[in-house]
């Protein structure tokens, strides 16, 4: 990410809205050549110090038309984060100390041995070299190590297009917009359980709201910054959660960002916005079993019912819980949530257990609980169980049957069955 010096941002007072810098197909296809060059610089430039390398790109850049110095630094910035320097402040202090314990035995040192003085530079060198069992340039690379713009390349990776590097810039600008953010909210109309599972793994506080027509979920995101003072260490989890939102579809973001003068402005940004993330798209099923769920139920669909992928989020407070599958009948207004139990370490199913038990109990103000299936997979004789909430269960055979289920959940809303129902385990 970028530092909030190369961030390039433009205020609109009579709209109250933020706009990041971005750079936009057609307007700006001549940094296209720009950027391979920039990448043939950084590739070619193994052993080259970081002074040198950013000497270069601002070469390439100052010579475009529209390319101010942030611009100019914000990309240095982006090639450094990929590439891999030679920094090891103490080897670099250790190398020192002893080459210039080396140099005092030899000293004066001179550039032609002449007359008493007989040390030269090279010679001193050529010792070095002998006694650290070291060639003299890999001496000379690592003898400022510590010192940041004289670091030299180590590796690169390979880029093979261009665009990657521009789609990299356009995303940091965003992100470093939100350091100065107070509070995100985001508008989701599917995958709620990767937005709260990345949520959290930033460190996001969040509440939540039930939106309808269209049926949403409303994720707000609050930061100390919203009562306290102003930090952007609260900024900097908003803009590290920005790379796997990109990821998913269906959403709108929306941010108060602190602005000149002290004043909120609003960032809006959604699919619609162009960006890319250089993550990859969630795996769409947490295993295999859930996906051949998912799969059985598409080929047989019974009728009269759907069942809906991770499409509820149910939440007490801070406990957020998002039921697997939803099943609806087209003449109940009630949903029926299904959980599938997998194989997962002893630890994750008693947290799971209690967290279901807390969820299927009748909420505050209802008259009735939820309902809830709970399907298992075959497991062996002998297994020790957590302690699971009292309500139907299904467990798997060779292979899921939807008519199963199906007949789980009529009981459960009080539908009489056109087949033979089976009786659920407890």
């Amino acid at each position: 990410m970028l530092r909030s010096e190369q961030a390039i941002l433009r205020y609109q007072f009579s709209t109250g809205k933020v706009l990041p810098d971005q750079l936009r197909q057609g307007r700006h296809d001549h940094y296209l050549r720009a950027a391979r060059t920039m990448i043939d610089i950084y590739r070619r430039g193994i052993g080259q110090t970081r002074q040198h390398l950013h000497g270069r790109v601002e070469s390439v850049l100052s010579r475009l038309p529209d390319c101010p110095p942030r611009r100019i630094a914000a990309f240095c910035k982006l090639l450094d984060d990929r590439a891999e320097y030679h920094g090891d402040r103490r080897a670099a202090r250790q190398l020192r100390q002893k080459l210039f314990a080396l140099g005092a035995e030899l000293h004066p040192l001179v550039a032609k041995s002449e007359g008493l003085f007989e040390h030269t530079f090279e010679a001193a060198r050529q010792r070095a070299s002998q006694e650290l069992g070291r060639p003299w340039s890999e001496i000379e690379a690592q003898l400022f190590a510590d010192v940041i713009e004289l670091q030299t390349l180590r590796e690169f990776p390979e880029i093979e297009n261009p665009v990657d590097l521009l789609s990299q810039y356009n995303l940091a600008q965003y992100q470093a917009c939100l350091y100065k953010a107070t509070s995100m909210s985001v508008i989701a109309k599917s995958e709620f359980k990767t937005i709260l599972r990345h949520a959290k793994l930033a460190g996001l506080m969040h509440r939540i709201e039930l939106r309808e027509q269209p049926r949403r979920y409303l994720f707000v995101f609050d930061g100390p910054t919203s009562m306290l003072r102003q930090t952007w260490r609260y900024g900097i989890r908003f803009a590290c959660l920005l790379p796997k939102l990109l990821t998913l579809p269906d959403w709108e973001l929306q941010a108060k960002v602190l602005g000149p003068k002290q004043r909120l402005f609003t960032l809006d940004l959604s699919p619609a916005h162009g960006l890319r993330s250089p993550l990859a798209s969630p795996e769409e099923f947490d295993s295999q079993q859930e996906a051949e769920i998912a799969e059985v139920w598409e080929q047989i669909q019974p009728a009269g019912w759907r069942m809906e992928r991770e499409a509820e989020v149910l939440f007490q407070g801070q406990t957020v819980l998002t039921p697997d599958f939803v099943l609806w009948h087209q003449d109940h207004a009630k949903p029926v949530y299904v959980e599938f139990i997998g194989f997962w370490t002893p630890e994750y199913l008693a947290e799971k257990a209690v967290r279901l038990r807390q969820f299927c109990q009748t909420p505050a103000g209802a008259s009735q609980p939820p309902n809830w299936i709970l399907i298992f997979p075959k497991r062996s004789q002998g297994t020790a169980e957590p302690d699971w909430p009292d309500v139907p269960r299904l467990e798997l055979g060779n292979r899921f049957d939807p008519h199963k289920l199906v007949a789980i959940a009529e009981e459960l809303l009080g539908i009489e069955s056109r087949t033979d129902k089976p009786q659920p385990d407890r």
